[in-house]
């Protein structure tokens, strides 16, 4: 079965974000349903990849996944930048970033270490991670650095950045390809019962599984900004911690999934995996689009997101370093979760709002005097 008892009757849920969305309702009533309606497409999305792994392999199988999984934050971002918000396409991305290696590798190790015990991935792939995660550090903090002489110069450092960005994503697309086939056999493909389904079948529901999650999540997304002013929350907390978490909320339930199972190969995919192929993709479409569409957009993010950024990647990159991890490392990586986010609970909008507009070229506004500072 592609999909659990415990979480079918959640389904009807999906079609019912989807109209409450398309009808103009009640932005919390569209939040509240277009965040149950991820639950069950997630538990799609999975099955479907383990049955893609048992053919095809795990890297690939994995690779699909995280894929297709960064749908919603390549969705979330096109229609912002629609709408004239490029801030709020970097705070979705920062956020993202968080949450796939703090939250989703986080709580992963934590249920798998209690379940499992200490987990032990494979050092030779790990060395090769980490590489690829400093790789995503060096393009945000480049761009960070030369903005402080030439603030009008991002523009141009960000389109060459992105290209580069995509002959190394394609590489590295190539590089995980070529070496599943070369280090690991395909698998012989098990004797299909009843309800195992066809590779076809499989890839099928992979896809419309991705198609509905980018829709519910495009429906999540709007419905944000109107929920997050009503419960009182600040335009940086609300872009940052709910939008990112959105956006990486179906990572975090896959990689979940995998470590109930004892599958970490998995859970490296969509959590490591998804995020690298984040950096190395889709920010990089981001900023062609806002080319195209004629929105600011570039890799130059606020000096606050930069440092969140790079937190995540130094303390994720740490935990994994031994090749093997338990749920006190994966209750580390919560507690830096936590830490940043209350960090940008207190920070003034004000402050982040200021760095950005530097970040874009544009003009500052006059400092304020120490006693009109909030």
């Amino acid at each position: 079965m592609l999909l659990s008892m415990n979480t079918r009757w959640l389904l009807p849920i999906v079609p019912a974000a989807l109209l409450l969305h398309a009808f103009g309702a009640d932005p919390r009533a569209v939040f509240l349903t277009s965040l149950l309606a991820i639950v069950p497409l997630v538990e799609v999305m999975g099955s479907a990849t383990e049955r893609l792994s048992a053919r095809l392999g795990s890297v690939i199988g994995g690779l699909l996944n995280s894929t297709l999984s960064n749908a919603p934050e390549l969705i979330i971002g096109v229609v912002a930048l629609h709408n004239g918000l490029g801030r709020v396409v970097k705070a979705s991305l920062t956020g993202s970033i968080m949450v796939n290696l703090l939250v989703g590798l986080g709580a992963a190790l934590v249920v798998g270490g209690l379940k499992f015990g200490p987990r032990t991935f494979d050092r030779r792939r790990l060395r090769a991670t980490g590489l690829m995660l400093v790789m995503c550090g060096c393009c945000f903090v480049v761009p960070a650095v030369f903005r402080i002489g030439t603030p009008e110069g991002t523009r141009d450092l960000s389109l060459e950045l992105s290209v580069i960005l995509l002959v190394l994503y394609g590489g590295n697309l190539l590089v995980t390809m070529v070496g599943e086939r070369g280090e690991r056999p395909t698998p012989a493909a098990a004797a299909p019962s009843a309800d195992t389904p066809t590779l076809g079948r499989a890839l099928g529901v992979l896809a419309g599984g991705g198609g509905l999650l980018a829709a519910v999540s495009d429906a999540l997304s709007e419905s944000l900004g109107p929920t997050a002013k009503a419960m009182g929350l600040s335009d940086t907390f609300s872009g940052i911690v709910l939008l990112g978490g959105v956006g990486g909320v179906g990572e975090v339930l896959t990689a979940v999934r995998f470590a109930r199972q004892g599958r970490q190969e998995l859970v490296m995919a969509a959590t490591v995996g998804s995020t690298i192929q984040m950096v190395l993709l889709v920010a990089p479409l981001l900023v062609f689009t806002g080319v195209l569409m004629g929105e600011p957009m570039n890799l130059s993010f606020s000096i606050f997101e930069v440092v969140a950024i790079l937190l995540t990647i130094i303390v994720a990159r740490e935990v994994l370093n031994a090749g093997t991890a338990n749920w006190m490392e994966g209750l580390v990586l919560l507690a830096t979760y936590l830490i940043v986010a209350i960090g940008f609970y207190h920070l003034p909008d004000g402050m982040i709002v200021r760095d950005q507009v530097a970040a874009e070229g544009g003009q500052l506004p006059p400092a304020l005097p120490p006693e009109a500072m909030p």
